[in-house]
């Protein structure tokens, strides 16, 4: 032992433990810190003196942070039985009664466009144009990429319509004959196979001149299927799971061949009302975008294959089909982006001057001698078809208000609109003596979806608490004053033959403070905490949420930023208004959502094609048939540019809902429908937020159209394929 100058130092260490617990803050909670208290004893001077030394602690672990980006999930995390809300407290002002089932106690009008597009001076002579105003430009002019990932409905107003076997009628819905000439075939067993013969008319002819045969429907089918495209509206017409090959059996006689019996959403309502598109003129580019496919030779890995057909797709929706020949009442003449697309009238239009009668019963009858039902009453609407004009032209206005002012000013004649028209402009407008203010019922709806590939919102029960804090009666009713109306099911009430009344409505009718208890049980239930230990509560004399820190998910990790994103105040005021509103709702409670408003073109492919999103917020225009249930939600359609977006995956509803596919009359599909939106209505992969009606406003003093009541309204009958409201406007 050596000697200090200062002294020798003899250490005696006690080490006592104890337990020194820092201060919660609000925002903060800092774990607990163990120090280490040594007695020393030191000699000084020859004397033994003994002193109380306190060590310093090791750093102190912050609290858990949030992560700057997404974080990626694995697998969906399943509901947990919801807490109930006591019905006789619904819509009470006092605190809703929770039962605790988990195990433990746990503007102003915008100036029109600035260059509208001018006439051509012989088309201001002489021809009749219809003319009609839009909102959101087409995105291309490439058929196959309209109706795959670039999906959206002014493709579909503005690209002129393909032809079909068969078609639905726009006024009653009612199924007839198209290209096909009978009617449809019983399918047939053949081996393995199931099969359908139909015999086509022969009187058809392309913009080119040649005849429109079933060559051009075989290869149509077998090229989607050899592509493997499922985007859009593909997975539907073309569904690969159920066609094998179709084969021209001669130039007029067309064989479907099915892997397995297609049931009435694959087949009548299905392959049967697919387009059909030029094989004369789509088999060369085929051909060369296929190269990725055919070079991987027979029985490829799936990896391979599935990146082969994304290259080939590429390539196809890639190329611009100029000269591309069609067969439909208008032919394609001229886009100038951002300004203005022009159809012209098909002089070869094979149905031109066919008169059709309905009844209201939807009975129908045609001047071909085509008849469907047994009429009753009297005849209800009268159509002739057309074309009745010589030119329509789409002109391209910034915003609704935009778009209403040039109506207002005669520069159109009705104005395109999936939204409907805002109550407010249709009430500057409805003493107008030139223009017709219209309203009808929807098959359609709003709604917010997540991206279950990432956290939290793969969790059922954080969907859940975020269904029950949107409080849709509030925004429709007192922001909105009644414009909209909430929506709580996934077939409108409009589409009456498969509208669910029973669907589960999370959230429905609570008050603020009856919300705030519901969704604050439903993630204590699943395990969610929040930063600081101190949970949002209501503060009954101020009439407002008491927000808390940060939503901590089960694991300990903090709820990240997250983004939503919506189309902007120009395109669709109520959706941005609800985008708003959620946003507060959900920081509220601790749960960091930043809403993105952006245009409806901007924020579409981010969704389907790129899939960046937390949550979205957009809305679909719906057939009658209610396969949408499935094809919105499968397995499948999860895929990159696939309509399942969010990648909700769920074994459980994939069986009922892929019984969709296959359901063979209107008993078992409707059965089978009832079960899918008990399933989604729980699991909430969409939180279904509103709908409007739809109100329009065309120039009655310069156009005539044989109806104006509709489902859906004049706009859903001027999409195609399987409308056509062009070809029987009549101009003035």
């Amino acid at each position: 032992m050596k000697a200090n100058k200062k002294g020798l130092v003899i250490f005696s260490i006690l080490i006592i433990a104890s337990m020194v617990v820092a201060a919660c803050s609000q925002a903060t909670a800092t774990p607990a810190v163990v120090r280490e208290t040594v007695v020393v004893t030191e000699m000084v001077q020859g004397t033994p003196v003994e002193k109380i030394i306190t060590a310093t602690p090791a750093p102190v672990t912050p609290a858990p942070q949030a992560s700057e980006g997404p974080i990626a999930a694995e697998g969906l995390v399943a509901c947990n039985p919801l807490p109930q809300v006591s019905s006789a407290d619904v819509g009470a002002s006092h605190t809703a009664k929770i039962v605790d089932t988990s195990n433990s106690a746990k503007t102003g009008a915008s100036a029109a466009v600035e260059n509208p597009y001018v006439l051509a001076p012989d088309q201001q002579a002489g021809g009749k144009v219809y003319r009609v105003g839009v909102f959101e430009d087409v995105t291309t002019t490439n058929y196959w990429a309209a109706n795959g990932p670039d999906n959206t409905v002014y493709n579909s107003y503005m690209l002129p319509p393909r032809l079909t076997m068969y078609n639905q009628t726009p006024k009653y819905f009612t199924y007839v004959l198209n290209v096909a000439a009978e009617p449809v075939p019983e399918l047939t067993q053949e081996g393995d196979m199931w099969t359908a013969t139909i015999k086509m008319r022969n009187d058809i002819k392309w913009s080119d001149g040649t005849a429109f045969t079933a060559n051009d429907v075989a290869f149509t089918a077998n090229a989607v299927v050899g592509i493997g495209l499922i985007a859009g509206n593909f997975g539907t017409w073309y569904d690969a799971n159920f066609i094998d090959h179709v084969e021209a059996v001669d130039d007029y006689t067309v064989k479907y061949f099915f892997k397995q019996k297609p049931g009435l959403s694959r087949y009548q309502y299905g392959v049967l009302q697919a387009p059909i598109l030029s094989k004369a003129f789509w088999e060369p580019v085929f051909t060369d975008a296929m190269a990725p496919i055919d070079a991987l030779g027979a029985n490829p890995a799936e990896d391979a294959l599935i990146a082969a057909q994304k290259e080939a797709q590429d390539k196809l929706f890639a190329f611009v089909p100029d000269g591309e020949p069609l067969a439909g009442s208008f032919l394609f003449t001229k886009w100038e982006k951002g300004a203005f697309l022009q159809n012209d009238a098909n002089p070869d239009y094979y149905d031109k001057g066919l008169t059709i009668k309905q009844w209201p019963n939807g009975a129908y009858e045609d001047s071909s001698g085509q008849k469907v039902g047994t009429p009753e009453g009297d005849v209800e609407t009268t159509m002739d078809v057309g074309p009745n004009v010589d030119t329509v032209v789409y002109t391209i206005y910034g915003t609704q208000d935009a778009a209403i002012l040039a109506l207002k000013n005669g520069e159109v004649d009705f104005t395109l609109n999936s939204l409907g028209l805002q109550r407010g402009l249709a009430q500057q407008i409805q003493n107008d003596p030139n223009l017709t203010v219209i309203e009808n019922q929807t098959n359609g709806f709003r709604y917010l979806s997540f991206n279950e590939r990432r956290q939290p919102m793969n969790d059922c029960s954080f969907r859940q608490a975020v269904a029950v804090l949107i409080d849709k009666e509030f925004v429709t009713g007192t922001i909105l004053q009644g414009v909209a109306f909430p929506l709580y099911t996934f077939v409108p009430e409009g589409n009456t033959a498969w509208y669910y009344a029973d669907t589960p409505k999370i959230g429905q009718g609570l008050d603020r403070e009856q919300r705030t208890n519901l969704a604050l049980q439903i993630l204590k239930n699943a395990g969610y905490t929040w930063e600081g230990g101190k949970e949002p509560s209501w503060d009954a004399d101020n009439r407002q949420v008491v927000p808390a820190g940060n939503l901590i998910m089960p694991d300990g990790t903090p709820v990240p930023p997250l983004n939503m994103l919506a189309p902007s105040p120009g395109y669709d005021p109520l959706r941005s208004t609800f985008a708003i509103w959620i946003e507060t709702w959900l920081n509220e409670f601790g749960i960091p959502v930043k809403a993105n408003l952006a245009g409806f073109n901007v924020i579409v492919p981010k969704i389907f094609t790129e899939q960046d999103f937390d949550m979205y917020i957009l809305g679909w225009s719906l057939n009658i048939f209610p396969d949408f249930l499935y094809d919105f939600f499968s397995t499948e359609q999860a895929a990159k540019d696939g309509n399942n977006a969010g990648g909700y995956i769920n074994p459980d509803f994939e069986k009922v809902g892929s019984g969709l596919t296959t359901c063979d009359t209107i008993d078992s599909c409707k059965q089978l429908a009832d079960q899918a939106q008990n399933i989604l209505g729980t699991e909430v992969p969409y939180v279904l937020l509103f709908d409007t009606g739809i109100i329009e406003a065309y120039r009655s003093a310069a156009v005539e159209y044989p109806f104006t009541k509709s489902l859906s309204g004049l706009q859903y009958a001027h999409q195609g394929p399987s409308a056509d409201m062009q070809a029987m406007v009549k101009v003035k």
